[in-house]
C-alpha cells in the first residue's frame, strides 16, 4: 500500500529542499501526528517494529497528507507544530508533504463547512482577506523549516462550498462566485510562499454531482493546478472503471490532472476497538471484496488499475491508514479502525496501543 503493480517508485523533483513526484502515492497519517508521547507502535507482518515513516516509504508511499484545522484542533486533529514536526521527519525520509486545509475549526466534508469561530462575523471581503493571510502564514511556517509543500488543497470536499454560511454553494452563479473568490484566495496565499507547490481543488460525489459542480466552479473561475476526487464505494458506487471515466472527462474540461484523493475499504467488519465504526454492514461492501485484508488489498488495486487506463490520473491518497481513536475521545467522526492498513492489538503488557501490520496489504508491490 499504496499502490500500483509495477515495481519503481516514480523519481521525485528537486528544487533546493523541494520534494515532489509525478504521480503521487499519499498515506494521510493527520491521527498520528496528534498523538503526544508515547505514540503507538506500530510492527511489520514478521513482528518487527517499524518506525511508521521509514515503513510508508518501503512499501511505496511517497506523500504524505496532513490535514489543518483552524483554531485550537484536539484530538484526532493535530496541531501546527504536531504537523511540522512530522513533516521534517517526512522530509528526512525523501517524502513530499500534501497540505489539506480545512478552513473550518472541526471536519469539514459535504455535510459540514463551517466557518472558523474567529472569522464567523466577517463580510466578504474581509473573510477572503483572511483566507489569504492565514493560509499565507501557515504555509510559511512549512517552507521557512525547508518543508515545502508539492500539494496545497484549498478546502476539503467542498462540493457544497465552504466557509459557510458566506460560502455555501447551493447551485447560483452568485453563490459559484463567492465560493471561487474565497478558494483563489487560499490558493493565491499559498503560491506567495511555496511557489512549486500545485493547488488542488477537491470536491466528492456521485458522477452527476461531480461534473454539475466543476461546471460551476470552472465558470466561476477558481484558479488550480489537480483536480482531488474522493473515492468510496460504499459512498459514491461501486463501478471503479465508470468512476474513473467520470474523474478522466472532467479533467478534460481544462486538461488539469486528477488525483484520487480519499479512498479507503474495511479489512473487518469486527469492531476492534471501543469506539463505533463507519464501516459496519455487509451492505456497505462492494461485490467481489470481502472485508478482509485480501479484499482490501483487491479493492486498492482495482481501483488504481482503473484510474491508470487515464492519461490524467496523477495518483492516490489512501485516508488514514493508521487510524487509531485513544480513549476517552468521543467526536461527531466514528472510529475508522476497519479501514486502516494494520490490524489492531490491545494487550495488557503495554500503555500504547500495539498495530500489527498484515503481509496482504504491507507486500503490495509499488510504483
Amino acid at each position: 500500500m499504496i499502490l500500483s503493480c509495477e515495481d519503481d517508485i516514480a523519481a521525485p523533483h528537486n528544487s533546493s529542499d523541494f520534494i515532489g513526484f509525478d504521480t503521487v502515492k499519499a498515506w494521510d497519517i493527520t491521527t498520528y501526528a496528534a498523538f503526544t508521547e508515547p505514540k503507538p507502535l506500530f510492527f511489520d507482518s514478521t513482528g518487527k517494529q517499524v518506525n511508521l515513516i521509514e515503513f510508508a516509504k518501503s512499501v511505496g508511499v511517497n506523500t504524505l497528507r496532513l490535514r489543518i484545522l483552524n483554531g485550537n484542533p484536539s484530538f484526532p486533529h493535530a496541531s501546527i507544530t504536531q504537523l511540522l514536526s512530522l513533516a521534517k521527519e517526512a522530509h528526512r525520509n525523501k517524502l513530499a508533504i500534501w497540505l489539506d486545509f480545512h478552513y473550518s475549526d472541526v471536519w469539514a466534508d459535504p455535510g459540514n463547512q463551517t466557518v472558523p469561530k474567529q472569522w464567523e462575523n466577517l463580510a466578504l471581503p474581509a473573510l477572503i482577506s483572511e483566507v489569504q493571510s492565514y493560509t499565507q502564514t501557515i504555509v510559511k511556517q512549512f517552507t521557512d523549516q525547508g518543508t515545502e509543500p508539492s500539494i496545497v488543497q484549498i478546502g476539503n470536499e467542498i462540493t457544497p462550498g465552504m466557509m459557510w454560511p458566506l460560502g455555501k454553494f447551493n447551485g447560483t452563479k452568485d453563490e459559484a462566485s463567492r465560493v471561487s473568490s474565497l478558494f483563489n484566495a487560499g490558493a493565491n496565499g499559498a503560491r506567495k510562499t511555496a511557489p512549486n507547490a500545485k493547488i488542488m481543488l477537491h470536491i466528492a460525489g456521485n458522477a452527476n454531482t461531480l461534473w454539475w459542480v466543476a461546471d460551476n466552479y470552472l465558470t466561476a473561475g477558481m484558479n488550480f493546478d489537480l483536480w482531488g476526487i474522493s473515492y468510496y464505494g460504499n459512498w459514491h458506487g461501486c463501478d471503479a472503471k465508470s468512476f474513473m471515466q467520470t474523474c478522466e472527462n472532467i479533467s478534460n474540461k481544462n486538461q488539469k490532472p486528477f488525483i484520487i484523493a480519499e479512498t479507503a475499504y474495511p479489512s473487518t467488519l469486527n469492531w476492534q476497538d471501543q469506539t463505533n465504526n463507519v464501516f459496519g454492514l455487509t451492505n456497505q461492501l462492494c461485490s467481489g471484496f470481502e472485508a478482509s485484508p485480501e479484499g482490501q488489498q483487491s479493492w486498492l488495486e482495482f481501483t488504481w488499475r482503473e484510474a491508470m487506463k487515464h492519461k490524467n490520473f496523477r495518483g492516490m491518497g489512501y485516508w488514514e491508514p493508521a487510524w487509531i481513536t485513544k480513549n476517552g475521545w468521543s467526536g461527531a467522526k466514528e472510529a475508522l479502525g476497519k479501514i486502516c492498513v494494520f490490524l489492531i492489538s490491545n494487550t495488557k503488557h503495554s500503555r500504547q496501543h500495539i498495530f500489527i501490520g498484515d503481509k496482504a496489504i504491507t507486500e503490495v508491490s509499488t510504483r
